[in-house]
């Protein structure tokens, strides 16, 4: 799934980084130095986040 901008929420950190997270599941959540960065962390983490979902659903 390829993330919109509507998806996720972008915030700059005191430290000078960034913080990606979804809109709709804020524990799924990047970091990055650079705002593509955190945004290109948070789609990987939400395709890890998807297929552990798909492998609890079939061992269920």
């Amino acid at each position: 799934m390829k993330l919109n901008k509507e998806d996720y929420v972008l915030e700059r950190t005191a430290d000078g980084g960034y913080c990606a997270y979804l809109s709709y599941n804020m524990q799924c959540n990047a970091y990055g130095d650079t705002p593509e960065e955190a945004i290109e962390y948070l789609q990987e983490n939400m395709d890890e986040y998807m297929n552990d979902m798909y492998l609890v659903e079939d061992y269920v």
